[in-house]
């Protein structure tokens, strides 16, 4: 993934210069996560997509900045939400900076990100009707987020919990991969782009929640989504298959109690089941790049794609 890691640290780069840290303690909340590092997987699919089309990233750098912003941001809140105390291997924001803080960091991300795609030097048309998708995109990730919550205290199906991850998950990815065309101008790839993120999105997050069972190195709270009663789609199909988890809803578990309902959710494959639907996600996504055209750019964005549903954290 050299090419990925290039990328990424041209972003980190370009987050040094346009989110710089101020004086202000509310900056030092709002950049912890961002500082902690993640793998910038959204702004790398946004510079890939414009490298495909042909087209200078440099000239929409505050844009691809500013989706890293927003996806932040969802973090912060979601991690105030589901009251995770751990990500990226560091404290989460509430949790150094306390809960009105970290909601104010967030909120300061959201904001900054919108300055910056106006910073973008392309056609100001293109310019407002990115606005228009971008915001509409966090109210998709709202919505995503409702469902989640929602989806407490009652029976959920694949179907439910697809439309649920499609907004929470998918709609950003498919902003990182649309707006580009957007950006330039090339509405006719629109569609295609927006589909590829949609999907691999969805497939990205069934992946993220098998990894949380299955992976003691992903930087946050082990098997957190288990005993929060996470309604996932290894636990709705082992609801499905009659398996009775002990540890699921309990908020607090000991990790022999967790690692043995780990074990019932792999004997009754519930875990491979996910897994392959993750995989199939990703293949439908990857269809829709060849609107781009065949170049070494489209090659490695397929190649991140896969990695999605290959990570081991």
């Amino acid at each position: 993934m050299i090419e990925i890691q290039k990328r990424a640290k041209i972003v980190d780069e370009a987050i040094a210069e346009l989110l710089p840290e101020k004086e202000l303690g509310l900056y030092k909340a709002a950049r912890h996560l961002i500082k902690a590092g993640g793998k910038r997987i959204r702004p790398v699919i946004a510079m890939l997509v414009c490298e495909a089309m042909g087209e200078d990233y440099r000239k929409i750098m505050p844009a691809i900045v500013a989706i890293e912003a927003i996806h932040n941001f969802t973090l912060i809140h979601d991690d105030i939400m589901d009251r995770d105390e751990m990500r990226r291997n560091v404290k989460t924001v509430h949790k150094v900076f306390g809960e009105a803080t970290a909601i104010l960091a967030g909120d300061t991300l959201f904001a900054e990100a919108f300055s910056l795609l106006a910073k973008c030097d392309v056609e100001a048309f293109n310019i407002n009707k990115a606005v228009e998708i971008l915001a509409d995109v966090c109210v998709k990730i709202c919505e995503g987020q409702f469902m989640d919550i929602s989806f407490e205290g009652r029976m959920v199906s694949e179907e439910e919990y697809i439309e649920m991850v499609k907004l929470k998950t998918g709609a950003l990815i498919a902003a990182s991969a649309s707006l580009p065309a957007v950006l330039f101008g090339r509405s006719d790839l629109f569609q295609s782009l927006w589909d590829y993120g949609i999907f691999a999105g969805i497939g990205f997050q069934i992946y993220d929640d098998v990894l949380d069972l299955t992976s003691e190195e992903i930087g946050k709270d082990w098997g957190s989504d288990i005993v929060k009663g996470k309604k996932t789609l290894v636990v709705i199909k082992s609801f499905e298959r009659g398996v009775k988890l002990e540890t699921f809803g309990k908020e607090k578990a000991k990790i022999e109690d967790i690692k043995r309902d780990v074990e019932k959710l792999r004997e009754c494959g519930a875990i491979d089941y996910a897994i392959k639907r993750a995989r199939e996600f990703v293949e439908v996504a990857k269809r829709n790049l060849k609107v781009l055209g065949d170049s070494e750019s489209r090659r490695v964005l397929e190649s991140l794609t896969d990695f999605f549903v290959e990570r081991k954290k």
